[in-house]
């Protein structure tokens, strides 16, 4: 029996057809490794809260910014990966996901060119 069927890695595959779940998952390995490397950060108290003195030295409002998008990422991701192609709400929970790490992304990036120039 022959098929039809062609074999493509993943880097060959278009951008428009790689699954929704492996983006989602990306999302969810990059959300667990950022809280991981946040843990191990040393940490001063701003009104109580700590607040890392690597990147966000000073900027109480733009850490918990950053953690908050962090942790809607996890969990967008985490409820559209449990309920995969389970109706609308798992992809909008996917897309909320994708918005909440690109914000997340953004406030980073804001926040270690603000280090830099300092």
């Amino acid at each position: 029996m022959t098929s039809d069927y062609e074999e493509t890695t993943f880097y060959q595959t278009p951008f428009g057809q790689i699954p929704h779940y492996t983006i989602l998952e990306s999302i969810l390995g990059l959300s667990l490794t950022a809280i991981t490397m946040l843990l191990q950060l040393p940490y001063e108290k701003i009104d109580d809260n700590p607040v890392p003195t690597v990147i966000f030295k000073g900027r109480p409002t733009t850490f918990q910014a950053f953690l908050l998008c962090i942790i809607f990422a996890f969990f967008g991701a985490t409820h559209a990966i449990t309920r995969s192609n389970k109706g609308t709400s798992a992809k909008f929970c996917g897309y909320y996901a994708m918005v909440s790490m690109a914000s997340a992304l953004a406030i980073l990036s804001w926040a270690v060119l603000c280090s830099c120039t300092n």
